[in-house]
């Protein structure tokens, strides 16, 4: 991200390496889902969410073509945020809101209702094995995400976007950690089949991180962005292969949740629109988008607490034993 470029939120830009769409039948990849590939968590000092570790992972990935792509995807960041001030950055404006390239503010003519397309598989046995046998290929299923009655102003976003509060930056730090945020009941993430939801999502901020390395080169950038783990809902009133798909994934999360993780290195905007018509909302800059949703192991506070009260009767009984020994 430098100053030939707006600087683009979250970070959801892929490397040359990465596997681009497939229409094949769904693959398997590695055993684990791999964090910490591109970006050190180790230097994230103010906020608290991280990756957590899993073998359940879909893997996605969407990127816009051009200005005149009949089938455009990615993500959208758009509107002017802050300036960056971090060490090594561009000092460009920050993109004060979030979306799906669906929801984007230019109502691209062929953009299905997908951020972001399957590519490949790891674990996730019911689902990817219900892909199989009904030979549903990997671009029939998307992922996206923005605002349920598509106001572009109420979808994630910087707030007040006052720094120590929305964001953490520092002209003597190189990292910058940004919270997006949006109305819960204003806002929506989903899972489609061929453009019509199957799974619906539960609301998470979304954390983002720019680490604009040892010098003002885009080489040595790296990014990623994570959500708190989430809940997953079957949407009602499915039927033939939606209804199917959706039991299979729920089969797979089995009441665990859902974390979104994303990573990379050395970013560059698909495209960039400036137009008048968009006003406030201008640039529109469309950014490629690999993420991963993966299962995650969350203790429910009510458990937790649980584990927390056994642990202190069993301390407490131990000091009454000692106490009757010493009697």
């Amino acid at each position: 991200m430098r100053t030939q470029y707006l600087s683009i939120l979250l970070g959801m830009t892929v490397t040359a390496t990465a596997n681009m769409i497939s229409a094949a039948p769904v693959r398997a990849a590695s055993l684990t889902c791999e964090t910490g590939n591109f970006f050190d968590y180790s230097s994230v000092k103010f906020v608290k969410t991280r990756p957590l570790s899993s073998n359940n992972c879909l893997r996605l990935f969407g990127e816009r073509v051009g200005a005149t792509d009949p089938d455009p995807q990615g993500f959208v960041a758009y509107g002017f945020g802050h300036i960056e001030m971090s060490l090594n950055s561009p000092n460009n404006p920050a993109p004060y809101y979030a979306a799906g390239i669906d929801f984007s503010p230019e109502n691209l003519p062929g953009a299905r209702q997908a951020a972001t397309l399957l590519d490949d598989i790891t674990g996730f046995g019911n689902f990817a094995t219900f892909l199989t046998e009904n030979n549903i290929t990997t671009d029939r299923i998307g992922f996206s995400f923005g605002a349920k009655d598509r106001d572009f102003t109420k979808t994630w976003n910087l707030g007040e976007d006052i720094n120590g509060q929305n964001y953490f930056s520092s002209p003597t730090s190189t990292l910058e950690e940004r919270i997006y945020s949006a109305n819960p009941d204003e806002v929506e993430s989903f899972l489609v089949l061929d453009g019509n939801k199957f799974v619906t999502f539960g609301y998470s901020d979304i954390y983002s991180f720019l680490e604009y390395g040892a010098t003002r080169a885009p080489d040595d950038d790296t990014e990623a962005i994570i959500s708190n783990p989430f809940s997953a809902f079957k949407v009602a009133g499915l039927n033939g292969l939606s209804y199917g798909l959706a039991d299979a994934f729920l089969a797979d999360v089995r009441g665990n949740k859902i974390q979104l993780v994303s990573e990379d290195a050395g970013v560059v905007p698909d495209f960039v629109s400036v137009s008048d018509p968009f006003g406030p909302l201008d640039p529109i800059v469309s950014i490629r988008f690999p993420v991963q949703l993966r299962i995650v192991d969350v203790p429910e506070p009510s458990i937790t607490i649980g584990f927390l009260g056994l642990g202190l009767l069993a301390f407490g009984s131990r000091l009454k034993n000692k106490n009757r020994h010493r009697c």
